[in-house]
């Protein structure tokens, strides 16, 4: 018992010391209002130009030599990234196997050490049309190194290895001011940095979770995309085909919450890949309006949560053994309004959603005699609201502090499972960064805490990078989880850890 909790307060000791010295600085000033407008003009901003200028304007002797070499050269541009990473835990903990009951996966020391590699390739056709394309992966040796035998099938599916496409689309105009775009996308609705409230068409990869930020996290997804401008205003449609869900840590890993309360088979149930929806897209549309010194949007969609929630089955007249939990979409609609607001060197932003039909569960009911106890689920309409404030300081310093309120609507008895969903929950999120030596380092801080007295767990990252060359950044780290209940970031309490890693990109 003394090693962890020396452990634990050696982490947290270094997190504090670190932060207490990295943000001072000179006094503040005032960041002129026009600088504010040109940051605001990253909001909401997916077009995602591909650019293919070239310092030349002749492609190499090498390349000329090729059949359509010059055309290559002027027309396709090829770049990417090889990395490799590592994280270290320094609180050595064991969670049951996802495989074997009574069976435990040892967690501790070296966690991750990875070979990752992303490609993308970007082609200009004729009418200022383009093609984007990438593929990435990741091979971790450290499974290699501990044993591949001491983990379940479904960690290694998940952790070992991948091998992925990213956004692959054909995008380009078909009228004035108006840009058709087919293939899978990245969409990124809303104001918040860090907590979800819009945001809700892309699906996020979950598998590490508070390790990197949101904009890294996005998975693409099938649409088709049209995307129309007549001065301050502009509109999105997108009509979305494709299925596709969280990357969630599987049973065994040690960010699978282990819940008492809950029977273990319950934990994990088995995923329905049939849908409802079959044959019916998801459908979103946003109106923006921008001018000078703020901007609002209009957001309606009616798609599927991006995570697969679990649903109840049961027969009465045939009794317990008719019980069964399964894993699947479900669809929902929403209707929301976001905003910013600038003054001098504050940004304040907004985003409020009404969600129709969320899938909740309910704890374990009492039916008649026998009185067998049994879990359910029922689908709920909710609030959510999101207000944040951002100051931009001397010396390019950054603070932003996000809060965020979740209300479900209606009757709410027995909606308190640990699960999912508690009849009201709060988060807040405050982030810090700042460069130094002359832009080479980036430091960032960041605290994500639930609950109004911070009562359900939170994440405490500081993390930097420093440009090592033209070509090369190096990055490292420290991730503490600060423990509540045994649910939610409460079942990360022993997964602290140190991570660093090396990129290089061409």
């Amino acid at each position: 018992m003394f090693r962890p909790l020396l452990s634990r307060w050696l982490g947290l000791t270094i997190l504090a010391a670190l932060l207490s010295g990295v943000f001072t600085g000179p006094a503040p000033a005032d960041v002129p209002e026009e600088d504010l407008d040109d940051l605001m003009g990253g909001f909401d901003d997916d077009a995602d130009p591909i650019e293919t200028a070239s310092d030349e304007d002749t492609p190499p002797g090498w390349l000329a030599r090729w059949p359509f070499g010059t055309l290559l050269y002027d027309r396709v541009e090829l770049n990417g990234s090889l990395g490799s990473g590592l994280a270290y835990s320094y609180l050595d903990h064991s969670v049951p196997h996802g495989d074997q009951p009574g069976r435990t996966s040892h967690f501790g020391g070296l966690s991750r050490l990875d070979l990752d590699g992303f490609l993308q390739v970007d082609i200009d056709l004729p009418r200022d049309w383009q093609i984007r394309a990438e593929a990435l992966g990741w091979y971790d040796f450290v499974y290699r190194i501990r044993g591949r035998g001491q983990y379940g099938g479904a960690v290694l599916d998940v952790y070992e290895w991948q091998v992925d496409t990213g956004e692959v689309y054909l995008t380009g105009p078909v009228a004035r001011h108006v840009d058709l775009t087919i293939g899978r996308k990245i969409v990124n609705w809303g104001r918040s940095d860090t907590l979800r409230v819009v945001d809700v068409i892309n699906p996020l990869d979950n598998k590490e979770p508070g390790l990197v930020d949101i904009e890294d996290l996005r998975r693409p997804k099938a649409m088709i995309k049209l995307d129309a401008i007549s001065g301050p205003w502009s509109a999105q449609l997108l009509v979305i085909p494709e299925n596709r869900y969280d990357r969630q840590p599987p049973r065994g890993s040690d960010f699978f919450p282990v819940l008492e309360d809950i029977p273990f088979a319950f934990q994990s149930p088995p995923v329905d890949g049939r849908s409802d929806f079959e044959g019916l897209p998801g459908l979103a549309a946003r109106i923006d309006a921008r001018f000078s010194g703020w901007d609002l949007s209009l957001y309606g969609a009616y798609v599927d949560e991006t995570g697969r929630r679990i649903d109840f089955s049961f027969d009465p007249l045939v009794g317990p053994a008719s019980l069964h939990a399964r894993a699947e979409a479900n669809r929902f609609g929403l209707a929301a309004i976001a905003g910013n607001w600038t003054r001098g060197a504050w940004l304040a932003k907004f985003e409020l959603a009404y969600l129709q039909d969320i899938r909740v569960l309910r704890t374990p009911r009492p039916l008649p005699p026998p009185g067998l106890a049994l879990p359910s689920s029922d689908d709920k309409d909710r609030i959510d609201v999101m207000v944040g404030l951002e100051y931009y300081g001397p010396d390019n310093l950054t603070i932003a502090l996000e809060v965020v309120n979740r209300q479900l609507l209606g009757e709410t008895k027995g909606l308190q499972s640990p699960l999912v969903n508690p009849h009201r929950s709060f988060e807040m999120a405050l982030r810090i960064s700042r460069p130094f030596f002359r832009e080479k380092l980036n430091v960032t801080a960041l605290a994500v805490a639930f609950g109004e007295r911070f009562q359900n767990g939170a994440i405490l990252r500081l993390s930097g990078d420093y440009e090592l060359g033209e070509a090369w950044k190096a990055e490292a780290g420290i991730l503490v989880f600060v423990g509540g209940p045994d649910d939610g970031l409460g079942a990360y309490d022993s997964n602290d850890r140190l991570f660093a890693g090396i990129k290089y990109s061409f």
